[in-house]
């Protein structure tokens, strides 16, 4: 009897460390009756096969992002915004089309997100979709591989959205997962899935109000890469600190830098390192490894390190990096030793409090400026939740930011409180065996294949 034939995208830099990395992969490619295909930008397929491939895992390359080159593609994936009437969709229509004075793109969103509140609406835009929009671009793999099952790793990234869509014309059953904390918020659902894996009970709560999506169909299977964070750091203190070059008598701070895809001209970044130049403390500044970060003839102050991380494939591209087990690792031991966690609106404002860690959002600038000039991320949906648990301090003003690490390093356990809120609602299945449940629930999956 042939083996059964999994499809697995990966097609985002956080896949590879979310799912990849993590118990789930092992415990998937020990079936005996399984054989696994990953599925990856093509300039990323010699990389994956060095890291992922074995006898029973292929990896094969293909032509990313090819739906938005043409006219229907894009046109269905900018419904997937402007059809949504969250605070981030709203928010995210302004960002992009005010502040570029498209005015009549901007009302004509705005209203498609007032009707698209309705159900019945983006049911019949999906069903357009999957008619119309530009698709087969995945059809000589299903040919030669006669998946049973497709795992979407982001459901709502393109290219899984082409590898879905070919799927549901072959009657492929898919199993969806809910890449990333926000994006539930961010637009809708393309594809819906036969069987929805989310990482936290919060997630779940979101998905049965946006989207009525049947929750007898969803496990809350809680987030596989978390599973390491648990065990604690992968170094010692000594040793940590000596790879840093930086005393263990001083206090540490760790800055995850906002960087230059969250606003228009980034001089944030730079500014709130210049500021923490002037504090009595080590500081390691993380970069963020698929995005840039702009530095404008900045010096280095003599209390600071900058760890750099992430595979690269192409040095005048940023984005095309992918996140190695190493670099999380690295992200487990700085977040474990950092007495003071500081960041823009990213996931590092949970990664942080999930470990108890002291942390402070920034937003402000060197100059006075508006809306369009801003981080606009803090007003997503998420990033207000994650606020209003109290969890981490927003800091809006220079004078604020001192005073404020001045009290974590002082009392590290201020606002522990908003912390525990913050792992209770984005970390409800934090126990370990998160990599397991998913590997469970596709296996699973797999024997409905008749």
């Amino acid at each position: 009897m042939r083996p059964k034939t999994i499809f697995i995208s990966s097609f985002h830099p956080m896949i590879s460390r979310n799912i990849l990395a993590t118990d789930f992969f092992s415990y998937l490619k020990a079936q005996k009756n399984i054989r696994i295909v990953i599925l990856v930008p093509r300039y990323k397929a010699e990389y994956f096969k060095q890291m992922f491939g074995s006898t029973n895992v292929i990896i094969e390359g293909v032509g990313p992002y090819q739906a938005s080159r043409t006219f229907l593609g894009l046109l269905f994936k900018k419904l997937g915004v402007m059809l949504f009437n969250t605070r981030t969709a709203r928010n995210r229509k302004r960002y992009e089309y005010l502040y570029h004075k498209k005015y009549g793109l901007y009302s004509a969103s705005m209203v498609l997100g007032s009707i698209g509140r309705f159900a019945f609406v983006r049911a019949i835009v999906r069903v357009l979709d999957l008619s119309f929009c530009p698709q087969g671009y995945f059809l000589d793999l299903f040919e030669k591989y006669q998946p049973d099952l497709v795992f979407s790793t982001d459901l709502q990234n393109e290219n899984d959205v082409s590898l879905l869509q070919d799927a549901k014309h072959r009657k492929v059953r898919i199993v969806g997962m809910v890449r990333s904390w926000d994006n539930p918020t961010q637009r809708i659902f393309r594809i819906l899935p036969d069987r929805l894996v989310v990482g936290s009970q919060e997630l779940f709560s979101e998905i049965l109000e946006l989207y009525k999506y049947p929750a007898k169909l969803i496990s809350v299977i809680g987030n596989p890469h978390y599973d390491r964070y648990l065990v604690g750091p992968t170094q010692s203190r000594g040793d940590f600190f000596k790879s840093f070059g930086i005393s263990p008598d001083r206090k540490l701070i760790v800055y995850a830098p906002v960087s230059d895809a969250l606003i228009k001209f980034n001089d944030i970044d730079q500014y709130v390192m210049s500021l923490l130049g002037k504090v009595e403390a080590s500081v390691i500044v993380r970069f963020p490894a698929e995005k840039g970060v702009r530095l404008d003839n900045f010096v280095k102050p003599d209390n600071m390190v900058f760890h750099r991380t992430g595979k690269s494939f192409n040095d005048r591209e940023q984005g095309d990096r992918e996140i190695t087990p190493a670099d999380d690792e690295s992200l487990i031991n700085e977040l474990f030793y950092a007495d003071l966690v500081i960041t823009g609106p990213t996931s590092i404002a949970v990664d942080a409090p999930f470990m108890d860690r002291p942390t402070i959002a920034v937003n402000f600038y060197p100059t006075p400026r508006n809306f369009f000039e801003t981080v606009y991320s803090y007003k997503c949906d998420h990033i207000q939740k994650v606020l209003e648990t109290g969890g981490v301090h927003y800091s809006d003003s220079v004078e604020d930011f001192f005073q404020a690490i001045a009290a974590y390093l002082k009392d590290p356990a201020k606002d522990r409180a908003g912390r525990l809120k913050i792992k209770q609602k984005w970390f409800s299945k934090a126990d370990g065996l998160a990599g397991q449940r998913l590997a469970k629930v596709v296996i699973d999956e797999l024997a409905l294949k008749s």
